[in-house]
């Protein structure tokens, strides 16, 4: 046998005691000390011995001192045997215990896993039963693919029994979950434990032992001859054993010393097929999803109409698609009467589909020969039956389900996945799953919490919202609550853990099935992951995934090409290159036309957090900045043009720019200000900037930054009708640039007092600010444009007093030429508004209609003043219609 075929892990022997003992005695405790062991969370040591942080009361154990004790055992396994894939390694699945070496043999389709788990790593003394850990991390990282149960055949071998592990409760669940066989060691004896639950079965065989020394009459040496027989997937279908012990006469013999069944030393050990049919019994909850059972129906129900059996539901992690599925196969269990039969595919490490008709055909108890294919599509057509493909997640999943569907060629079949693009035109009815809405998700949380619910509807609402109305998340957060947490504090926790929270109750069926898909931050992960696998092919894939990490500061209501572009720091092509990717695996989601017209695309909140907490995402939040910053100014006369492209692109991302201005840092809140005043006095969304303006108020300002921003909050928040909040800023700024001995700050703050005045009804007053305050203060500034300003502002309120052929002379001889002769387009188009309005109540419709359809939509449009244009819009529309 190669040494290439030998496989070892540690035992208590291996141990040097005389290292590292500091480190063991402040974990297991000395001869006058206790251990921290036991003032430590399992979950929390676990992680530290994965490579994480350590847990509070251990800041001072040597992580590496502890493992240095195995020094000896670790060198000559990797040096002496040269073996050093059986030594743990950065880089490995588990940095510092344990290994998992993969192996697959000539003609055997499939993989057979070799888990070597270390038992002994805290081991010291002679009463190490039961103060002996493998922790979660090692048996969850070593047996599982991120959660994802290994395909293949799973051996596992470990030194001591798990009856001397103080984790021995949590390990054999999580091994009779993961693990097919587990060979162990340290008693010197054979035997063959098998440990079961309602769910699982464990087998366990102590692997034959040697025994040297002033006591080897006492232990005769035997050994184990295991043949294992495996389907065509490699799960196991029997096991014979052969047990060997060496004779005090002096050779080997069969022992049935052992077992009462055996026979010449042979036992037959197998193993129970196929599992029951799907369902096995309807989900608990279900909420809406209406429209989905209704598509699942029409395409997979027999009938005159089905016109495809083929189903794709697809959609984000976390959103129900599994969920879905079984709650349909329950509803209409009558209709296939030969039952469900389910699949469930790994994405990371894919079988063949010869290897998935093997396991169909082993649940559906059919020989496997080579018209397997055949013989599972007759039973599935009569009785017809229904087939459920799990985690078709990528495409490379999506090919083996296809090919599996073409096998079954007419039998219904239902895939649930991440992968968006099964082909349409190959006659695959495509389903999107999405986030429940508001009131689906609180009717889920009610369902979830029961009776008991001690959530008031505003904090019920708050919840779901902070939740992104996920169903995992929902179910997750009812758990919690139920477990006496509060909204807030289970919020905060969740923030806290950086979304890898469990669920409160272990034993929580979607976590118990599959612990990967049941935290959040997990299933997250496995679909980042899966863009990764996506993507490695092509040379700027590192680029594409650092840009998805700063779209964790995009806008939830989502981007359009431009900004996320920006914020990814990417050209628009491969940002285009991106979104396909993403999309594709349901990272995110395209915004459809009724939405948005233009090219959008979203991230759910929950995945924006995780992303956010990525070290390199701030990088989105700047770029985003310079996005808004660079668009926001007024152009200068003769840059009309480029005006409309920018300011047309700002309110495509009105909602974006509402959640930008929530997230600008504190350090960019002048120039935000500065660049976003034109913007914000004439376009709005004027209570986001009049929120921004209150947290830049709040700030450290210089006295001219503050006048600033008051003269920019208090426009604001007049034009979104806070008059009040206006008067007081207004006020503010008049004293404050009379102590900076600035009169033109001055005149432009009481112009502001005078429009709210006016906007009250005060016009006498109004009117007397701006012509013996205002109109003289610009008169001696010679500023000609504010001038002009001013008075188009007294031809308001002549206009408003029936003096209208005064106020047509004001804006045609004193106001117009100005704007003309400055190139003003903006102040140009809207003194001719007022003046078409003049015309109109002179009864010079047709008139009015001329200078509002030539001279100023068109002004308007070509600049991108969105709300100017809808203006103007209804009052042509009002000429028409003969309203005033």
């Amino acid at each position: 046998m190669p040494i290439g075929r030998l496989f070892l892990v540690p035992g208590n022997h291996d141990i040097d005691r005389k290292k590292g003992k500091k480190a063991w005695e402040e974990l297991r405790g000395g001869k006058d000390t206790q251990g921290k062991l036991s003032r430590v969370r399992p979950l929390d040591l676990s992680r530290w011995l994965a490579g994480g942080e350590p847990p509070l009361g251990l800041e001072s154990v040597s992580r590496d001192e502890l493992f240095s004790r195995q020094g000896a055992y670790r060198e000559w396994v990797s040096l002496t045997l040269g073996r050093k894939e059986l030594v743990p390694a950065s880089g490995a699945a588990h940095p510092f215990l344990g290994y998992r070496h993969t192996l697959r043999l000539t003609g055997h389709p499939f993989d057979i896993h070799v888990v070597g788990l270390d038992s002994a790593w805290l081991a010291g003394n002679d009463h190490d039963k039961g103060n002996l850990l493998l922790t979660s991390d090692q048996v969850e990282r070593l047996t599982t693919d991120q959660g994802e149960t290994l395909p293949g055949f799973r051996l596992a071998l470990v030194h001591h029994p798990l009856s001397e592990l103080a984790d021995m409760a949590d390990c054999q669940r999580r091994l009779a979950d993961s693990v097919d066989l587990l060979l162990r060691g340290h008693l010197h004896s054979e035997n063959i434990d098998t440990w079961e639950d309602p769910d699982r079965t464990s087998r366990q065989l102590a692997a034959g032992c040697l025994y040297e020394g002033d006591e080897a009459d006492e232990w005769p040496n035997a050994c184990h001859v295991i043949t294992a027989t495996l389907d065509g997937q490699g799960r196991p279908l029997r096991y014979d054993l052969r047990f060997r012990s060496w004779s005090k006469r002096g050779h080997w013999h069969g022992d049935d010393s052992l077992y009462k069944n055996s026979k010449g030393g042979r036992l037959t050990w197998r193993i129970q097929a196929s599992p029951p049919p799907l369902p096995p019994a309807p989900p608990r909850l279900f909420v809406g999803r209406k429209r989905e059972l209704k598509e699942l129906k029409d395409a997979l129900l027999p009938g005159e109409q089905r016109s495809v059996s083929l189903c794709a539901v697809h959609g984000m992690p976390g959103v129900g698609k599994s969920h879905l599925a079984a709650w349909f196969a329950a509803l209409h269990a009558n209709d296939f009467p030969g039952g469900g039969w389910r699949l469930v595919l790994n994405p990371t490490v894919l079988p063949s589909v010869e290897a998935l008709l093997g396991d169909l055909g082993n649940q559906l108890e059919l020989p496997g020969d080579a018209r397997l294919a055949e013989r599972c599509r007759e039973r599935l057509l009569r009785p017809l039956s229904l087939v459920l493909v799990e985690n078709a997640d990528s495409k490379e999943a999506a090919d083996v389900t296809a090919a599996l569907a073409k096998a079954l060629q007419g039998c219904p079949l239902l895939v649930t996945g991440r992968w968006r693009n099964f082909s349409e035109a190959a006659r695959w009815r495509r389903i999107e799953v999405q986030s429940l809405d508001a009131p689906g998700a609180l009717e889920l949380l009610a369902q979830e919490l029961g009776e008991e619910a001690r959530v008031d509807p505003a904090q019920a609402q708050s919840l779901v919202r902070a939740l992104g109305y996920l169903p995992l998340a929902v179910h997750l957060a009812a758990g919690h609550l139920r477990a006496s947490h509060s909204v807030e504090s289970f919020l905060a926790l969740l923030k806290d853990k950086e979304l890898d929270l469990e669920p409160a109750d272990s034993d929580d069926p979607p976590f118990t099935e599959n612990r990967t898909r049941a935290i959040i931050k997990s299933t997250f992960e496995l679909s980042l992951d899966l863009l990764r696998r996506h993507l490695q092919t092509r040379p700027d894939v590192e680029r594409l995934l650092s840009g998805l990490t700063a779209l964790g500061h995009a806008s939830l209501a989502g981007v359009g090409e431009s900004l996320g572009a920006a914020i990814a720091g990417l050209t628009p092509n491969e940002f285009r290159n991106l979104a396909a990717a993403a999309t594709s695996l349901s990272v995110l989601t395209r915004l459809p036309r009724e939405e948005r017209k233009d090219d959008a695309w979203r991230i759910h909140p929950l995945l924006a957090d995780l992303l956010r907490n990525r070290a390199d995402a701030a990088l989105g939040l700047n770029r985003m900045t310079e996005w808004f910053v660079a668009r926001l100014p007024e152009q200068p006369p003769g840059q009309e043009h480029l005006q409309q492209e920018q300011w047309a692109e700002l309110h495509r991302e009105g909602s974006a720019l509402v959640d930008w201005l929530l997230q600008v840092p504190e350090e960019e809140h002048v120039r935000v200000e500065r660049a976003g005043s034109p913007f914000a006095i004439s376009q709005g969304p004027f209570p986001a900037w009049v929120d921004f303006c209150e947290r830049v108020l709040q700030g450290s300002l210089s006295p001219r930054e503050r006048s600033n921003v008051l003269w920019t909050i208090s426009n604001v928040a007049m034009t979104s009708g806070a008059l009040d909040r206006a008067l007081v800023a207004a006020k503010e700024q008049s004293a404050l640039d009379r102590d900076l001995q600035d009169p033109r700050g001055t005149a432009l703050a009481e112009g502001i007092r005078a429009d709210i005045l006016q906007a009250r009804g005060q016009q006498d007053e109004a009117l007397r600010i701006r012509q013996q305050e205002v109109l003289p203060a610009f008169e001696r500034l010679g500023d000609v444009r504010e001038r002009a300003v001013t008075l188009g502002k007294v031809a308001d309120i002549l206009q408003a007093r029936g003096q209208q052929d005064e106020a047509l002379r004001i804006r045609q001889e004193e106001e117009l030429p100005v704007y003309e002769r400055l190139g003003d387009v903006r102040e140009r188009a809207v003194t001719l508004f007022k003046i078409a309005i003049i015309s109109h109540s002179q009864g010079q419709q047709d008139e009015a209609l001329r200078v509002l359809e030539q001279q100023v939509l068109p002004v308007f449009e070509q600049m991108g003043a969105a709300r100017e244009c809808e203006m103007t819009r209804q009052k042509i529309t009002n000429i028409r219609t003969g309203h005033r």
